[in-house]
């Protein structure tokens, strides 16, 4: 084991150094250590401390002495799984922080951003992107938008979304009454309007939401992509009004 394996499980090289020296003496004390790497004690005391809080040593007083014993080296997968859980946290964090941080780059910039994802996951994100950013969506669905997501994951969102207290306005080519009707609509906040099956066949769902517009294609490549940018949403809204008043 070296020092570049331990810093990359989540140590700093101070600790890792110290870890290396405490597994090849099976123990060591502060003032050995001190003496050891050339440090002080006051920082020898502070390094074993440090690993004794990750769970790599222990700390014992023995015959007046404090001595560090190294903990077996199982404690690094816990470290690893630790870092794993908290860079998750972290990337969530920053997911949920990045509508207010992308407005804030929209009022003192011109430039427009564009993410894109793939895959379902991917998908997913987008919509739920919709409900973080729980501004009203004007969105031309898909006939084939269920090809690819299931009828669950629509439920679960159309229900996110309602409570959020967002308003949906829908141009949909379905004529299931059993799942599009002025009851359904009610309940999960949604204007439908309808139009005729011969009039939208396309795999690519189009939705406009505060300052972004959503691309969504449910074609054998799963892809998707949010435009930020407030003059392409105002333009992406107009357009769907105006095909909106086309339809009725």
């Amino acid at each position: 084991m070296d020092v570049k394996t331990l810093v990359s499980l989540g140590l700093n090289t101070t600790q890792a150094k110290v870890y290396i020296l405490l597994i090849k003496s099976g123990s060591m004390t502060p003032p050995a250590l001190a003496s050891k790497m050339d440090i002080t004690r006051t920082n020898a005391y502070a390094v074993l401390d440090q690993l004794v809080d990750l769970g790599l040593a222990t700390k014992k007083d023995e015959s007046k002495k404090v001595i560090y014993r190294v903990e077996n080296p199982i404690a690094l997968e816990r470290l690893a799984k630790d870092a794993r859980k908290n860079a998750l946290e972290h990337e969530k964090k920053v997911q949920i922080a990045m509508p207010t941080l992308l407005n804030y780059f929209h009022t003192f910039s011109d430039q427009p951003g564009i993410r894109f994802f793939q895959g379902v996951e991917g998908i997913e994100e987008i919509y739920n992107d919709t409900l973080r950013t729980a501004r009203d969506v004007y969105v031309v669905r898909s006939p084939h938008d269920q090809d690819l997501m299931t009828v669950d994951f629509y439920n679960s969102y159309k229900e996110k979304r309602a409570k959020k207290g967002i308003k949906t306005y829908m141009l949909n080519t379905s004529t299931d009454n059993a799942v599009w009707n002025q009851k359904n609509d009610e309940r999960y906040n949604i204007d439908r309007t309808t139009i005729q099956k011969s009039d939208y066949k396309s795999h690519v769902e189009i939705s406009s939401y505060g300052d972004k517009t959503s691309i969504i294609s449910f074609g054998e490549e799963a892809i998707g992509m949010i435009i930020e940018s407030p003059q392409v949403a105002k333009a992406m809204k107009e357009l769907f009004l105006l095909a909106k008043r086309g339809a009725q």
